[in-house]
Parts: structure tokens; sequence; C-alpha cells
């Protein structure tokens, strides 16, 4: 039997987590920066290829994360629908 190569030389060369970095924005904090992120829960949206790059698109243009965007409009969705924007 073969044995698994020793993952010991990469950790080594490891370079130390880079400080975290105060956000720009002092905009308040939203529903979905005070759930802790261990209490998330993670949903995958297939997008056409159009569409894609117009999220991306518009992302650059706000200069805010794409992810951002898409919590921002299920809040949306939810206070469509009479819900709390909690997303």
């Amino acid at each position: 039997m073969m044995k698994r190569a020793s993952l010991a030389g990469f950790a080594a060369k490891k370079e130390p987590p880079v400080a975290a970095v105060e956000p720009a924005s002092t905009d308040a904090v939203t529903a979905a920066d005070a759930v802790a992120p261990d209490r998330r829960r993670g949903q995958t949206l297939r997008l056409s290829t159009e569409a894609w790059r117009q999220l991306k698109r518009l992302a650059v243009e706000q200069d805010k994360p794409a992810h951002d965007l898409l919590v921002q409009a299920v809040n949306a969705l939810f206070v469509k629908h009479g819900l709390p924007p909690i997303a």
C-alpha cells in the first residue's frame, strides 16, 4: 500500500493571514451581518450567462460584491410579500 504524501511541508510554507480591514462604508449593519456565519445557510442560484454578466457589471458599478446585491434582492422579495427583510 502506498503512503500518502505528508502535508507538513506545505503547512510550513503558508503565509500568515492578512489582518482584517475595516470596511470603508459606514452603512448600518444589515440583518445578514448580524447573523453569526455558522447560523447561515447556502443556496445555489443559476443564472443565464447574460444575467450573470449583468450582475457582475452591476456589482462593479456599485462597488459591492455580487453576493451583497443578491442578499438585497432577496430582502426586496421578502418585503414585496409582506415579510421582514431578514436575509
